[in-house]
């Protein structure tokens, strides 16, 4: 059995890479340049 402190740093490891993941993925796909429409306010 793994020590209380392994397991917590296992968790917290685990949770930093997962953290933002829906943010990371939408940055990945629509990128962060401002569209047009919100650039010149047309």
């Amino acid at each position: 059995m793994a020590s209380k402190s392994a397991r917590t740093e296992y968790i917290r490891e685990k949770k930093r890479s997962t953290s933002g993941k829906k943010r990371k993925a939408a940055i990945r796909t629509k990128g962060t340049t401002k569209s047009a429409k919100d650039l010149f306010k047309d």
